[in-house]
């Protein structure tokens, strides 16, 4: 119900392809009538899954990013580093808005073949969309991700109450976010604007906190998406990324997200 309440608003909303908003309809009444596993929401130059097994998580991600335009910001030649990308909807977004470069990190096996379904209808037209299937951390190496049955639950670093909706776990590489950093920078190579969108299901305090300031000093916006059960809160995150020239900016998804402009 939450969801046919909130689709007749996405339709209507301003800055929404109307490609997009005819293909949500579409799947909107494909779901109901004739169900497929996987159904394709088009947006700009290529196509976003969503799972008839995890709809209405899928649909909240795609509707914050796509509709409600949590992560809006001015994209235009940047490199873009999506830590936790799900199936990839903030990737064509940054794209789609503008970004040279696009990495994105997703370590959970069935999202990262999502991912790669939705990037390879976009690469297709040109974009630089590069995907690892690894999680990010403050050192590399590799950990234990605990796989959970909402796609977006999956975390290094899962509460305790949450034991009761794994389903398995994955052995994963882990990437230094040191490393990515600099990674970013030398494809920026200076002239480009270099954004860092993070959403690690409580993974944010060691990876942020754990990464010098002076690595982020190069950045010139991140998002940082905060959750209750991590072992820090947003005010510390903000004051580390303070100390590299970044400042808090009001998010639209409020004390969900941590928002930081250069």
């Amino acid at each position: 119900m939450l969801i046919r309440r909130r689709l007749p608003r996405a339709l209507v909303r301003r800055g929404v392809p109307w490609r997009t908003r005819a293909s949500l309809l579409a799947v909107a009444t494909r779901r109901r009538l004739r169900p497929v596993s996987v159904y394709e929401i088009r947006f700009g130059r290529g196509r976003l899954p969503l799972t008839h097994e995890d709809y209405p998580v899928d649909w909240e991600t795609l509707k914050s990013i796509v509709v409600d335009r949590i992560y809006d910001t001015d994209f235009s030649d940047a490199v873009v580093l999506d830590v936790g990308s799900h199936k990839g909807y903030f990737g064509a977004f940054a794209l789609e808005r503008g970004a040279r470069a696009v990495i994105s990190f997703e370590p959970e096996s069935a999202n990262f073949r999502y991912l790669e379904r939705c990037a390879g209808t976009y690469v297709a037209s040109g974009p630089r969309w590069l995907l690892r299937r690894a999680a990010v951390g403050a050192r590399p190496g590799a950990a234990r991700l605990h796989v959970m049955s909402a796609s977006w639950g999956h975390s290094l670093e899962p509460p305790e109450e949450w034991e009761q909706y794994e389903i398995g776990d994955e052995q994963v590489d882990v990437v230094a976010m040191s490393d990515l950093l600099v990674e970013a920078a030398e494809l920026a190579e200076g002239t480009s604007p270099i954004v860092v969108k993070i959403n690690a299901e409580g993974g944010e305090c060691s990876m942020v906190l754990g990464t010098p300031s002076a690595s982020w000093e190069a950045v010139t916006h991140a998002f940082v998406a905060t959750h209750p059960w991590a072992d820090c809160r947003a005010d510390e995150l903000a004051a580390h990324l303070e100390r590299a020239g970044l400042r808090r900016c009001a998010s639209v998804d409020g004390d969900h997200l941590l928002r930081m402009s250069r």
